[in-house]
């Protein structure tokens, strides 16, 4: 540690030479750009990393300097970065010019961490389409109707444990993030690992414990390694820093190998990521007649770069990476937003009437039957519920794009901006859901925005709970079938109820990653009779 706290520094020293003599401090201003205030870049990166501002508060604050323009300058250490606050340019750099903005900014590479460095989420350029047409196929409704069966196993595992908890104690009082990242961690187990743990019986077992480090961003140890990554990535490379510790990701690459392995040997297939990964490193993995559907009015669509067919061969660490991208992306940010919604149905008893009311009359349809994938997909309420909670408490503050191609840029009537290789943007989703041009009384818990009637006028280029365009979150189906299943049986067996212990998480933890809040969500769970 001291080592790396050295290292740390001597970047210091070398990123504040760099930065005295930067010649770009009038970058926007000579191209008649409004930029925000610059802050010193190193100041505001110790702020993050000690928990001093959040990555909400900055793209907020960002986003409402210059609340006339279309688009405002930023800095990104000594580099300019431009924030997008209208839609339609929104729509043109996501959908419409993707070719020119198709790779984000990846502040770790393949060198740096093999499988953090091979996750879909950080490649770039064909090797991004390559794995994008490889797994798409993995997360269409075909596949999510078999997945949801495991997902099922989950949730009546939790109402299990909860109505044990109340019939000895009591009805008791839960901190819903960690129920939820024990339940969410469960899920990826069984979906994406192909083991079976019960973390609310088992509160420390090694999965659980490797999950919760690998995806905890938070952390001071981590913190630092991200500012080591973003200020002197050559110094990091040379000194063989990882981001991952290697106990953790070790035990996951493990469990992995050694289940393909069986499987392999005995001719095993089970519904899991890991049977879809094995087919795709075969190139036997192929989209379907009947694939196309809606998880909900959240759900993204596929392009045609995750359409087409793809016969690359892959390496095992490339996919690997692929069950860890699932893993840090499922453990995190479904956990987050199960904790809002659970806090915004506890506090608003009529939506809550409304949700029972719905989810009791498919529960009477089923007669006894497991809760499937297709009556889920069934249940309006319920989708304008998780479509209103994730507009309100959106998973990632914003996401960016990077330019690959030179580009043209028509940001006004007769306004251009000729847009260099590599300039970032940055599309703010936090603050477009928050901006009452495109959603009245943003603070407003409100499902009605998303009915039939009213879901029309929504922009959806203003709403972006997944992403947009080609580069949208690829599991935006089998997040949705989670979410809506695990509440479907918390709402159905259990009334959610304010105590004297809940708190309005108007503050939110100081995170790089997604929405918490910041002392917690404590809700009680009373069985209904």
């Amino acid at each position: 540690m001291i080592g790396f706290i050295l290292l740390l520094l001597l970047g210091f020293v070398v990123y504040k030479y760099r930065e005295m003599n930067a010649k770009n401090q009038d970058y926007f201003k000579e191209r008649g750009i409004k930029s925000v205030k610059r802050r010193p870049a190193v100041q505001g990166l110790l702020q993050v990393i000690l928990k001093k501002v959040g990555m909400v508060d900055i793209v907020n604050d960002r986003y409402w300097e210059h609340p006339d323009e279309k688009i405002i300058g930023m800095w990104d250490m000594s580099k300019p970065l431009l924030m997008l606050r209208d839609p339609d340019l929104v729509k043109l750099i996501g959908v419409k010019e993707f070719d020119h903005f198709q790779d984000r900014r990846s502040l770790i590479t393949e060198e740096m961490d093999e499988l953090f460095g091979n996750s879909l989420l950080v490649l770039k350029g064909q090797k991004w389409r390559d794995m994008r047409s490889t797994l798409s196929p993995a997360f269409t409704g075909s596949k999510m109707r078999l997945m949801c069966e495991l997902v099922v196993e989950i949730c009546e595992q939790m109402v299990k444990f909860v109505k044990e908890d109340a019939r000895t104690k009591g009805p008791q009082t839960y901190e819903m993030k960690d129920l939820f990242s024990r339940m969410t961690n469960d899920v990826i187990a069984t979906c994406a690992f192909g083991v079976k743990v019960d973390s609310l019986e088992e509160r420390s077992n090694e999965f659980y414990q490797a999950a919760q480090t690998l995806s905890n961003f938070a952390s001071l140890k981590k913190g630092l390694k991200i500012t080591g990554y973003r200020m002197f990535p050559r110094l990091m490379e040379l000194f063989k820093v990882k981001i991952n510790e290697p106990r953790e990701t070790m035990f996951l690459r493990t469990l992995i190998t050694e289940s393909m392995k069986i499987r392999e040997q005995k001719n095993i297939v089970r519904p899991d990521m890991i049977n879809l990964l094995m087919d795709a490193r075969k190139g036997r993995l192929t989209h379907t007649t009947g694939d196309k559907d809606s998880a909900g009015f959240a759900t993204v669509e596929e392009s045609n770069i995750g359409l087409k067919n793809n016969k690359r061969e892959w390496s095992e660490d490339e996919i690997l990476a692929q069950c860890f991208l699932f893993l840090l992306a499922g453990f995190e940010t479904v956990s987050s937003v199960l904790s809002f919604t659970a806090y915004e149905i506890a506090v608003n008893p009529g939506v809550q009437d409304r949700l029972y009311e719905e989810i009791q009359g498919v529960h009477e349809e089923l007669q006894g039957k497991k809760l499937t994938y297709d009556l889920l997909q069934k249940m309006k309420y319920l989708d304008m519920v998780f479509s209103e909670s994730m507009r309100k408490w959106p998973a990632a503050p914003f996401v960016d794009r990077i330019c690959n191609k030179e580009f043209r840029m028509e940001y006004e009537t007769g306004k251009f901006f000729d847009v260099p290789i590599d300039l970032s943007f940055w599309i703010p989703i936090v603050s477009f859901h928050h901006d009452p041009k495109y959603f009245p009384e943003p603070d407003k818990f409100d499902p009605e925005r998303f009915s039939d009637d009213n879901k029309v006028n929504i922009n959806s280029s203003a709403y972006l709970p997944f992403g947009i365009g080609p580069r949208n979150c690829i599991g935006s189906r089998f997040a949705l079938m989670e979410l809506k299943s695990i509440m479907y049986y918390l709402i159905l067996n259990f009334s959610l109820e304010v105590t004297e212990k809940t708190e309005i998480p108007v503050k939110l933890a100081k995170s790089l990653v997604s929405l918490q809040a910041e002392n917690g969500i404590h809700l009680q769970l009373r069985p209904r009779m």
